[in-house]
């Protein structure tokens, strides 16, 4: 831009203390908003997140949690997204200067009678094929896009050799996993099951009902705390494996009927790996002053979840898909 107005000629001394204050202050916001350090991958690593995305809207949550793995959590380790073809260029184009590999996927059909709510949810059991599309991939975490990363899970490709690990769904029971986040050892033998189970799969079963159905009884159970539903920021409760901090001696932990306190609440975003969106609907779907209005008891910090991932996505999507908070 060109100013019209001529300002007095300034000494060097001035124009040097100017120029380090600007490269103060841009350092400042780069480090605030991730443009300046990314990690980089490692060469050669066996080892990958791995997203999928069916249509734009999850796309956009994909970029805000690379976002995440890279630039936050510092993760080096690759970034796959499977898109299909409804997801937009203008996505593509965004996984791959993020540093992602993008890798187009026509996802597994479900049965005709099943919901049209959940068309393209089989996408992600195309992470189970990594072996074919990578062989270099040994693992992989998959994720789903409608979550906010909050702790790095780099620690999860150390664990001892598993077809496949995830955490206990204990909204629903210990007993059953969830599917929204999966570490996967993929081979030929666990895709043949795989597409052997969804050619046959009856109406209204969907990727948490294969995953249980073939690794219910083998696979390795992680920690609740992995996969935490917002949900509990919405109604002051806590899940069963929740660890309260003792601030004395005489402290008892709540039990299930009393509703949470302000540091339960605090206590249990310290203790979560990964919070799924399940309360109110998601971040790009109301922006937080909605959220505010259509809830006005959830806590506080639900709707700093919000402002978080819609702060992150103003930055990282495209260009008017997020504008505001």
């Amino acid at each position: 831009m060109r100013f019209r107005h001529r300002f007095p000629r300034t000494s060097p001394v001035l124009k040097v203390l100017f120029f380090l204050t600007c490269l103060t202050l841009f350092f400042i916001l780069a480090n605030k908003y991730g443009s300046s350090e990314v990690a980089r991958p490692e060469a050669g690593s066996p080892n990958a997140y791995v997203f999928y995305a069916a249509q734009d809207e999850y796309a956009c949550s994909v970029l805000v949690n690379i976002h995440l793995i890279k630039t936050v959590h510092q993760s080096k380790h690759r970034i796959v997204v499977l898109v299909s073809n409804d997801v937009s260029s203008k996505y593509r184009s965004s996984f791959k200067s993020m540093g992602a590999e993008v890798i187009k996927e026509k996802p597994m059909p479900l049965h005709p009678n099943s919901s049209d709510y959940y068309r393209g949810c089989l996408l992600k059991l195309g992470a189970f094929r990594m072996h074919e599309i990578d062989p270099t991939l040994r693992r992989v975490v998959v994720l789903d896009a409608d979550q906010l990363i909050l702790k790095s899970l780099d620690h999860l490709f150390d664990l001892p050799p598993t077809d496949l690990a995830a955490p206990r769904a204990y909204w629903l029971d210990d007993s059953f996993l969830s599917s929204t986040l999966m570490l996967i050892q993929p081979t030929a033998k666990l895709w043949d099951q795989i597409k052997q189970t969804v050619a046959t799969l009856p109406p209204h079963q969907y990727d948490m009902d294969i995953v249980n159905a073939l690794f219910g009884d083998i696979a390795v159970r992680l920690p609740g705390s992995y996969i935490v539903l917002n949900t509990h920021w919405e109604d002051w409760s806590l899940p069963s494996w929740f660890e309260p901090r003792a601030t004395a001696s005489n402290v008892a932990a709540p039990v299930a009927s009393q509703a949470a306190s302000d540091q339960d609440m605090e206590d249990l975003l310290a203790q979560s790996y990964v919070l799924h969106f399940t309360a109110v609907g998601k971040p790009w779907t109301y922006d937080t002053w909605t959220v505010s209005e259509l809830k006005p008891d959830v806590h506080q910090l639900l709707l700093r979840q919000w402002e978080e991932w819609r702060l992150i996505a103003m930055e990282v999507c495209p260009s008017g898909v997020i504008d505001h908070l």
